[in-house]
C-alpha cells in the first residue's frame, strides 16, 4: 500500500504541473522566443519538485535555444526518465547528442535495458490507472464472494480475486520499479564546455582523458566536491560542479 501511495504521489505531481502558471507563463514566454524568461518561468516549476516529461521536453528545448547544449541533453534524458516513449523527446535528445564533441556509445544495456523497453516505455500515468483499476476490480470480486450464496458465483469470483491480486501486485512492483527509475540518480550529463577526468580526486592528479559537453555518464561515488564517473569502461574523477544529474 504504501508503495502505491507513492505511485499515486507521483502521479499526482505529474498531472499538477499543468496548472502552474510558472509553466504557462513559460510556454508564453517560449512561444514569443524570450527564452531568457521561459527559461526562469520553467526553473520555477522544476525547483518546486513538480515533474513531468511536457516541463522537462519544453525546458529542453529552451536550454537549446540558448545554445546551453548541456543543459538541453540533461532535460531531454530527464524527460525520457519520466516517459522513455516520448518521441518528441527521443528526437530532440539524438539530434542534440549529434552535435556533441565526444563520440561515445552510451546505450545501455543488461536487465535494466530490457526493462526500459519493455515496461518503462509507459508512463507513471499508466501504472497509477493500472493500479487503481485492478484494486477496484480486487475489491469488487471479494464482495461478491463474501456476500453471494450462490456456490457457482463463489468459485468464479475467488478465481477472478487471486488473478486481479497477481496483477495488482504484479504493476505495484513494475510501478516501484518505475519509480526508482525516475528517481535514482546514477547517471549525469556533463554540462561544462569541458572537464579534464582525473586520477584522483584533486586539482592535482594526473589527467586521465578528457570529456566535453553534453556527453552522459555513469556516477560511481563522490568525494569531497569530487564524483567518480564511469564512461565506456573507463572511469576517473570529475568536479560535482561540472555535471548535472538526471
Amino acid at each position: 500500500m504504501k508503495v502505491l501511495l507513492s505511485i499515486l504521489s507521483i502521479f499526482i505531481m505529474c498531472c499538477t504541473y499543468a496548472q502552474d502558471s510558472s509553466f504557462v507563463r513559460g510556454n508564453e514566454a517560449y512561444a514569443n522566443a524570450d527564452y531568457e524568461t521561459a527559461l526562469v518561468e520553467y526553473s520555477k516549476v522544476v525547483s518546486s519538485e513538480q515533474i513531468s516529461t511536457a516541463l522537462y521536453y519544453n525546458l529542453g528545448n529552451t536550454y537549446y535555444k540558448l545554445e546551453q547544449l548541456g543543459e538541453a541533453i540533461w532535460a531531454y534524458e530527464k524527460a525520457l526518465k519520466i516517459d522513455p516513449s516520448n518521441e518528441n523527446a527521443q528526437f530532440n535528445l539524438k539530434f542534440a547528442n549529434a552535435k556533441t564533441y565526444d563520440d561515445l556509445d552510451t546505450s545501455e544495456s543488461g536487465i535494466v535495458a530490457w526493462l526500459k523497453i519493455n515496461f518503462f516505455s509507459f508512463s507513471i500515468n499508466f501504472w497509477a490507472y493500472g493500479s487503481i483499476l485492478f484494486a477496484f476490480i480486487l475489491a469488487i470480486t471479494l464482495y461478491f464472494f463474501f456476500t453471494t450464496k450462490k456456490q457457482k458465483v463463489k468459485n468464479r469470483s475467488l478465481t477472478l480475486s487471486f488473478g486481479a491480486l497477481f496483477l495488482l501486485a504484479l504493476l505495484i512492483v513494475l510501478a516501484y520499479l518505475n519509480q526508482s527509475n525516475i528517481i535514482d540518480r546514477d547517471q549525469a550529463v556533463i554540462i561544462t564546455e569541458f572537464v579534464e577526468v582525473r586520477s584522483s580526486p584533486s586539482d592535482t592528479a594526473a589527467s586521465s582523458f578528457k570529456l566535453h559537453e553534453g556527453t552522459k555518464v555513469d556516477l560511481l561515488r563522490s568525494s569531497d566536491g569530487w564524483t567518480e564517473i564511469g564512461v565506456n569502461g573507463n572511469t576517473g574523477w570529475i568536479e560535482k560542479t561540472a555535471i548535472w544529474e538526471i
